[in-house]
């Protein structure tokens, strides 16, 4: 029977005091929730062929590689490529990989495929990476081999999986696993709504915000002092099982990421928020940097069937979701 390497990794959502995880601000801190929307990547070895098969069945797009010493990065599945030459592979494969968040949803799944395929990769190396090894590796794909701008939590939250609160002087990242008693993550569970926005295209919104930061833009400087502010409150938050807390803080990072830039409040974006502040939702907030991708409510209690329904009815895709607490997770047959 042929070997097949197996390996999943979460998203994360409400990412309180993102955005200081980037470059650009030096010092940050976020707090993250990792949840079951996973990356997927199946690993098939072939003995008799040197050709390297990427199929992504989500996206419905492959790309071949002839010759390992060649690979060429052209904008096709190039983080899964740039995997297969940062750990040297030479040997012929197939490759599958997919992804339960829907594109361009905010919740790090770049990040969290390229933490996939380390895992499963560093199987078929026979080589074993720690955590921390991987998030780094994974954060490295993007800014040394495609050199893109990437922050760093999505990295980590892939890998270990669980409430997790990163303090960052980029690119060092130190992870505390905040444990929550078992009953406040079946609250939140039932009570946070993880609703899709649609794809979002966030560049030029970025270098406004870089700008606009970088020359002391006063609002912008307030801004990200708030958003700094909001992970150690949330800390609190949990240890405390204070859930109208937790939708306070939510809603205090929302505003200030808002405060960021102009567009990443859209209309579409305020008829949710206009939704669930009808409903008494506790906490409102959008994933990653805004301007789509997906939103979490924090319902009220016992009205999150009313919250759901109306969402639905305007026209909102619902994403069921559990947390994870386990992150990369690799297993071969």
């Amino acid at each position: 029977m042929e070997r097949i390497i197996f390996a999943r990794a979460p998203v994360r959502i409400c990412d309180v005091g993102g955005w200081t995880d980037t470059w650009f601000c030096k010092a940050g801190a976020v707090f993250n929730f990792c949840i079951d929307l996973y990356s997927y990547v199946r690993v098939y070895p072939q003995a008799l062929s040197p050709v390297i098969d990427i199929i992504s069945e989500n996206l419905d797009i492959s790309t071949e590689i002839q010759d390992f010493r060649k690979i060429e990065y052209d904008g096709t599945l190039d983080i899964l490529k740039s995997a297969i030459k940062r750990l040297g592979i030479k040997q012929g494969l197939k490759i599958f990989a997919r992804s339960d968040a829907p594109p361009g949803c905010g919740t790090g799944t770049s990040a969290s495929i390229a933490v996939a395929m380390i895992g499963a990769l560093s199987v078929l190396n026979g080589h074993h990476y720690v955590n921390h090894e991987i998030a780094e590796l994974a954060h490295s794909l993007e800014t040394e081999e495609l050199k893109l701008q990437s922050g760093v939590q999505d990295q980590y939250a892939a890998a270990y999986g669980g409430f997790n609160y990163l303090e960052i002087e980029y690119p060092k990242v130190r992870i505390s696993q905040i444990s929550a008693r078992p009953e406040l993550a079946w609250q939140l569970e039932q009570q946070m709504v993880l609703v899709y926005l649609g794809s979002r295209s966030s560049s030029d919104m970025h270098l406004k915000v870089i700008d606009n930061y970088e020359k002391g833009e006063r609002r912008t400087v307030e801004a990200f002092d708030a958003l700094q502010a909001c992970p150690k409150e949330m800390v609190q938050a949990i240890h405390r099982c204070d859930i109208e807390r937790v939708g306070e803080i939510m809603g205090k990072n929302w505003a200030a990421q808002k405060a960021l830039h102009e567009r990443i409040a859209t209309p579409r974006i305020a008829e949710l928020e206009r939704i669930a502040r009808e409903h008494g939702a506790l906490g409102f907030k959008v994933n990653g940097a805004g301007g789509g991708g997906s939103a979490v409510i924090l319902s009220a209690t016992g009205k999150e069937y009313a919250l759901k329904r109306d969402v639905v009815g305007a026209g909102f895709q619902i994403l069921p979701f559990k947390f994870n607490f386990t992150g990369l997770q690799v297993w071969q047959k």
